[in-house]
């Protein structure tokens, strides 16, 4: 295997479940542990892994979530783009994921807040305010079936065991 497939293939097993480990990723990929270890630190130093996460169901836990998501038009500043907008939008904890897009929106991104309430907050008083948006188009997510790659819902298609 070439050292770019070796690269590849660490990178997609630790992007499917950043928990496993060194020597799991080395008997896979038939190489040491040291060379795991060694690209993965080489990895994180370049920024080409930038965060470990886990996906947590904050429902099971017993709390709320309210998300949106939220598309924005705003008219392009000379010289920066939408790149100066987009920098002061992200700053906000509650943007997940905030995109340029093509289409009649120019923005969309991924809100989550405790509730509604603070949704609607985050739009009319942080974002519609800013002289650069004109127009805002909010989408309240009601059921989340996949996120992040991860199926949020038990696959009921799965039959039973039949023994004879």
């Amino acid at each position: 295997m070439s050292k770019a497939n070796v690269d590849e293939e660490i990178l997609k097993l630790l992007e499917e479940d950043a928990r496993i480990t060194v020597s799991e990723i080395a008997q896979m990929l038939d190489i040491s542990n040291k060379e795991v270890e060694e690209k993965i630190s080489l990895f994180k130093k370049t920024n080409i892994i930038r965060k470990f996460k886990a996906i947590i169901d904050w429902k099971k836990k017993g709390k709320s979530r309210s998300t949106a998501i939220i598309q924005v038009k705003v008219v392009p500043q000379q010289r920066a783009g939408f790149s100066q907008i987009c920098e002061e939008i992200s700053k906000d904890s509650r943007v997940k994921d905030l995109y340029v897009a093509t289409g009649e929106y120019d923005i969309i991104m991924l809100v989550e807040a405790s509730n509604i309430d603070e949704i609607s907050e985050f739009v009319t008083e942080k974002l519609a305010p800013k002289k650069d948006v004109v127009g805002t188009y909010t989408h309240i997510v009601l059921e989340e079936y996949k996120r992040d790659g991860f199926k949020s819902f038990e696959d009921k298609s799965k039959r039973l065991k039949v023994s004879i």
